[in-house]
């Protein structure tokens, strides 16, 4: 019965993979000392091989992240969180950003002094985000407002909208300044800003996410899964 690869890596690493010394098996990293070997150009198989020839002794790879255990939501939180690099090789802040909040009761409040405003009188912001290479509609992307906190996350669909009062403090200066964070292994950030005082109801945004170099791919220490323990006999 075939066995199916299940490897991991739990803190993936940020140094240069242009920068390293081509080595037979992958490529040479002058900062930890170690060779960095190429899973991408390999099977399952010839991983496993690899790693059987090792005979425990720690092993760097950089692999795609189809050939790694896959994580759930929440293990991708806590690796952004943590400090999670992109294989852009390049140090990124959104990866210790937390998911934008929803917006506070006085953003979409109407004004004290027109307490009767329409939506009409509301700043509304849609849009919807896009891969820039497949051209598919991107869920999932947290979309921050002008350094806040708050904002809200694309639908199944890519779509998003935001409503906000004009007095809201954040808004108040006519500029809304939006940060678009996909997944760090696909898509580098992005920001735009839109002039909400002359348009205070713009039309659609249509955001393309541009790709991470080396998209879908991470480097770092591999961890095998633990081997079962023999149950007690007693």
């Amino acid at each position: 019965m075939a066995t199916s690869l299940r490897i991991s890596i739990p803190q993936p690493c940020a140094q240069p993979w242009a920068a390293m010394t081509p080595t037979t098996d992958g490529r040479h990293c002058a900062a930890c000392a170690t060779e960095v070997v190429d899973f991408t150009r390999m099977s399952d198989a010839e991983i496993m091989t690899y790693l059987a020839r090792q005979s425990g002794r720690p092993v760097c790879a950089l692999a795609r992240v189809p050939q790694l255990v896959a994580a759930p939501a929440s293990r991708w939180r806590r690796w952004a969180l943590a400090g999670l690099a992109l294989l852009g090789w390049q140090p990124i802040t959104f990866c210790t950003t937390k998911p934008p909040q929803e917006l506070p009761a006085q953003a979409t409040a109407a004004s004290a002094t027109n307490p009767d405003a329409s939506q009409s009188q509301q700043i509304i912001i849609r849009g919807r985000v896009l891969d820039g290479d497949t051209k598919t509609a991107v869920a999932q992307v947290n979309i921050f407002l002008n350094g806040t906190q708050y904002g809200t996350v694309t639908d199944e669909q890519g779509q998003f909208e935001l409503m906000m009062s004009p007095s809201w403090a954040p808004i108040a200066g006519g500029t809304v300044e939006l940060r678009f964070v996909g997944n760090p292994f696909d898509f580098v950030e992005k920001i735009l800003s839109v002039n909400t005082r002359s348009t205070p109801q713009p039309e659609p945004l249509v955001v393309r996410m541009e790709s991470v170099p080396n998209r879908g791919q991470v480097m770092g220490k591999i961890r095998m899964p633990e081997p079962p323990v023999t149950p007690p006999r007693q």
